[in-house]
C-alpha cells in the first residue's frame, strides 16, 4: 500500500514535466488557413542534377555552360539579365529544363557569366 502511495507524486511530477501530446486539433486553428497549392512549395536546391534527357550523366555546380550543354542538351527556356552589387555588374543566365515523366518538375540552372552557380528543382502539376 505504501509503494503505490509513493508512486502518485512521481506520476504527478512526470505528468507536469512531460504533458501528453494533444492529438486532436481544434477546428478554429484551420479556419483561416488556405488550401495548400503546389506553387507554394519552395524550390529545392542541389549541388548536382541528373538531366531528364540523359539520366546517366550528372551536372554539378561549378561546371561551365559548354559542359552543361554537352551533358543536358539545349534548355527548354533561357532568360538572361544583369545583376549588380556595389557597381559590379554580372550577367546571370537562367536555364530551365522541364520533365514530362511521372514526376513533373522544372530544373532551374543559374549561371553567373559562364559558371553554374546553383541548381533548383520545383515540382509542377
Amino acid at each position: 500500500m505504501t509503494l503505490s502511495f509513493m508512486k502518485i507524486p512521481l506520476l504527478i511530477t512526470l505528468f507536469l514535466a512531460f504533458p501528453p501530446a494533444i492529438t486532436q486539433a481544434s477546428p478554429t486553428v484551420f479556419a483561416d488557413s488556405k488550401p495548400l497549392e503546389l506553387a507554394q512549395f519552395t524550390p529545392l536546391s542541389f549541388n548536382a542534377w541528373r538531366p531528364y534527357k540523359n539520366p546517366d550523366r550528372i551536372v554539378q555546380v561549378g561546371m561551365n555552360k559548354g559542359q552543361v550543354l554537352a551533358i543536358a542538351g539545349k534548355p527548354d527556356h533561357e532568360d538572361s539579365y544583369y545583376q549588380g552589387l556595389r557597381g559590379r555588374w554580372s550577367r546571370i543566365s537562367d536555364w530551365y529544363y522541364a520533365s514530362s515523366g511521372l514526376n513533373h518538375e522544372t530544373a532551374l540552372l543559374k549561371f553567373s557569366g559562364d559558371i553554374l552557380l546553383s541548381i533548383s528543382i520545383t515540382p509542377i502539376q
